[in-house]
Order: structure tokens, then C-alpha cells, then sequence
């Protein structure tokens, strides 16, 4: 897979995101502190579009519509910021979409999604421009699967290499269908810390399912795996002091995206898929995303500290003696 000319086209829905911090998740029929508000967007097509326009790839984001209220607007000016080419409408009949993420002392997440319209808006959109881009990213969620299958549809018929995200999301007997034979073929999921031993054989699974040329898991701060049919590839998560994890799985496949476009190796995509992520979950929400330079800075480093000690692999995470 060697670079191209085109833009990546990034397909997922559009929402605002509203992320709060709580110190812990209350049992039933209490309550918790919320001690931040702040304002990203979601899905993770929005954050991988971002992530990729901040190292120099045309971007091109399709997604549902969003509305001209408030929600809209910062939404659109993230985007418009970080260099997005939007494939969207800004309609004043349209509620913005939008999900609460609420997180703990722990990063453990959860999530109260509406997102009102999405579906249909999604449904009627465009595809056409699939056919000139030089990579396709799409998110695969269920609630979107109908969209996803004509993207998948659409960029067959293009030869256009594809980056299908699951998000953690089952492979549905439709979704496999449709990606079988698909040429140049990649599959992203991940699994949670706590099942950080399963990623191999998921991935594993997932090949045998679909013939892809590569299936990544992520695994959190366990780094995360590659396999094709010849190769498995494990890089581990670079520390870092967390201050949030939102999108950090987007950031990951934006650095790995940017890599495999330009013909680098799995291993290099994947590590500079780490460092992205690792910077991501490092940086206030408002600030801007980081450049290659400054992800391949974090690679560097800790390729310095790691020939000063002694390493000790032990499920994927770096500890040393």
C-alpha cells in the first residue's frame, strides 16, 4: 500500500460529545459529583479525520447532518480548525447529536447517546466520493450498519483500500459478507485492559473470518496486535500520565492510517498508532492534535529508555529492574 493522491475518506455518524468527571460511578439511586464538563465530538471518524489532517493527510469527513444551534456550531468549528474537509450539512431543522461520556478516577467509562436523525441522515448521504480517495476509513457500529455496507459496496468497486473499524462492536454475518474478497482490507477492533490476553485470538478470528490483509486489536495500556496470514505484529502502549482516554483508539488508528498509507511496515504504522494515542490521552481536550513530529519524538524516547534498562514484557506492558 503506497501513498496516493487522494484524500482518506473518513465515514461515521457526527455528534457532540460532552464528557464528565466523576470521582467514582454511584450505585443505583444515587448520586456523584461531576467534577468537569468539557466539549469533543464524536463518533471515532471525526477524531481519526482530525488526527490525520494534523499530519498532513486530505481529510474528507462524511456523516450524518448536524443543526445550527449550539452543539452544531462547536462541532463545526472543531472540525473547521483542525483542517476537516466536511461532507455534511448544516441544517436549522436538525438537532444536533449527542453523547454524554461520563468517566471516573479510574477511566472507566460510560456513555447516554441520542442521536436523533443520524440513521437517515447517514442513509440518504452521498458515497460517490469514495471512488477518489486513496484510503477509506469507516466506523461499523450497528446503529449505522446499513450506511456502512453501500461504503463497503462503493469502495469494492473503486479498489479502494479500507480501514473498517468494529470499535468493539460483533462482526455481523452482513458486514462479513460484504468485506469478503475485499482487496486491501483492514479490520480494527479492541478489547478492554482486563481482557488484554484475548487480543491474539480475536484477531486471529477475525482474519479466519474475513481473508483481511490485517487485523489490529487494541488493548488499552497492554499496546496493542496485528496479524496477517504470515506475520504477527505487537507494540506495546507508551506511558504516559492519563489525563482522559476519549477517542484515544481514534487517534490510534489516525497514526496508524497515516503510516500504512504511506507504505510504512505494521510495525512502524503501529507504533506511531501508539504514539498517537498516547498523546491524545495526555492533552486537555481544546488543544491542538499533535504532529508527526512531535508523535515520532514519544517513539524515539522511549526507544532511548528502553536501551537503558532492562525490559521485562510481561502481557504487554513495559516494566523494568
Amino acid at each position: 500500500m503506497t501513498l496516493q493522491s487522494g484524500p482518506v475518506v473518513c465515514v461515521s455518524y457526527l455528534a457532540l460529545a460532552e464528557l464528565w468527571t466523576v470521582p467514582q460511578f454511584p450505585l443505583a439511586n444515587h448520586g456523584a459529583e461531576v467534577r468537569s464538563i468539557e466539549w469533543s465530538v464524536a463518533a471515532d471518524g471525526p477524531m481519526t479525520a482530525a488526527v490525520l489532517a494534523s499530519l498532513g493527510a486530505p481529510t474528507l469527513l462524511i456523516s450524518n447532518d448536524i443543526g445550527d444551534d449550539e452543539h452544531g456550531g462547536f462541532v463545526h468549528d472543531w472540525l473547521e480548525q483542525r483542517h476537516v474537509e466536511p461532507a455534511f450539512a448544516i441544517r436549522s431543522e436538525v438537532t444536533t447529536p449527542r453523547i454524554v461520556v461520563a468517566a471516573d478516577g479510574d477511566h472507566t467509562r460510560t456513555w447516554f447517546a441520542h442521536l436523533p436523525g443520524v440513521v437517515a441522515s447517514l442513509e440518504q448521504a452521498e458515497f460517490s466520493t469514495v471512488s477518489r480517495a486513496s484510503f477509506i476509513y469507516l466506523d461499523c457500529y450497528e446503529l449505522i450498519e446499513a450506511a456502512a455496507l453501500r461504503v463497503i459496496a462503493a469502495g469494492a468497486v473503486a479498489e479502494v483500500p479500507l480501514l473498517l473499524n468494529l470499535g468493539g462492536s460483533e462482526l455481523s454475518e452482513a458486514v462479513a459478507a460484504a468485506v469478503a474478497g475485499y482487496p486491501r482490507l483492514l479490520i480494527q477492533t479492541n478489547v478492554d485492559d482486563a481482557h488484554h490476553g484475548e487480543a491474539s485470538a480475536l484477531a486471529e478470528h477475525l482474519l479466519a473470518e474475513t481473508g483481511a490483509a490485517w487485523v489490529i486489536v487494541t488493548a488499552g495500556a497492554f499496546g496493542a496486535v496485528a496479524v496477517s496470514r504470515t506475520e504477527q505484529v505487537a507494540v506495546p502502549a507508551f506511558p504516559v500520565q492519563v489525563l482522559h482516554t476519549h477517542c484515544a483508539g481514534a487517534a490510534f488508528s489516525g497514526g496508524l492510517l497515516y503510516g500504512v498509507r504511506a507504505g510504512w511496515t505494521m510495525r512502524r504504522s503501529m507504533q506511531l498508532g501508539s504514539a498517537s494515542g498516547a498523546l491524545r490521552c495526555v492533552r486537555p481536550h481544546g488543544d491542538p492534535l499533535p504532529s508527526l513530529d512531535e508523535m515520532e519524538a514519544v517513539i524515539v524516547s522511549a526507544q532511548q529508555f528502553r536501551s537503558s534498562v532492562t525490559p521485562l514484557w510481561t502481557a504487554g506492558k513495559l516494566r523494568t529492574v
